[in-house]
């Protein structure tokens, strides 16, 4: 974790150098992500920036409550977040079932919430874009190929771990016998 936070410090220091010198273009006002909303959607509130609130218990309390409801939409709605939901079922049940230790929960539990996490970002990649746009367009094609990737990629990733996890466990099961008829 120290060395992927390290890449991305030397990754910002060497963007910020590249726009010192002027080797980048500098952004421009007018940037394609400076659009709004309809103004006259009941369903968007307009909100203070973060600077202008206070913070309160009850502020943080709200947001986690909003947290919660995003997780429940996802949860609700989506076909691929049920997979992910059927397939941690599978692992957790696995878990208990060959009595794995408490180091194989930790790589289980943060394989679940990885990919779950995977899958809520995912959703909000593409209903972002949808409110952007219904319309064909390459670059929010690309994005919600790219959101669905990193699903992808962290479903196998998982996948991997899983197997790697579980597969001493399997072993040590089937190389020991179930019921021992010749003992007395």
């Amino acid at each position: 974790m120290i060395c992927c936070a390290l890449i991305a410090l030397l990754f910002g220091a060497l963007l910020w150098i590249a726009r010192t010198l002027r080797l980048l273009p500098a952004t421009e006002a007018a940037s394609p992500l400076s659009w709004t909303l309809d103004p006259t959607d009941p369903t968007e509130t307009p909100t203070p920036p973060a600077a202008a609130q206070k913070f309160t218990w009850r502020h943080r309390a709200r947001s986690f409550g909003y947290a919660a409801h995003g997780i429940k939409l996802v949860l609700r709605r989506e076909h691929s977040a049920w997979l992910h939901l059927g397939a941690a079922a599978l692992a957790i049940g696995l878990g208990l079932v060959l009595q794995i230790d408490l180091a194989a929960w930790r790589w289980i539990i943060l394989c679940i919430g990885l990919v779950i996490a995977a899958e809520i970002l995912n959703t909000a990649v593409e209903t972002t874009c949808n409110a952007i746009t219904t319309a064909p367009h390459p670059l929010i094609g690309r994005a919600k190929d790219m959101a669905a990737g990193a699903v992808l990629l962290c479903a196998l990733t998982a996948l991997i771990l899983g197997a790697l996890t579980f597969a001493p466990y399997l072993r040590e099961s089937t190389a020991a016998p179930q019921w021992d008829i010749c003992s007395g």
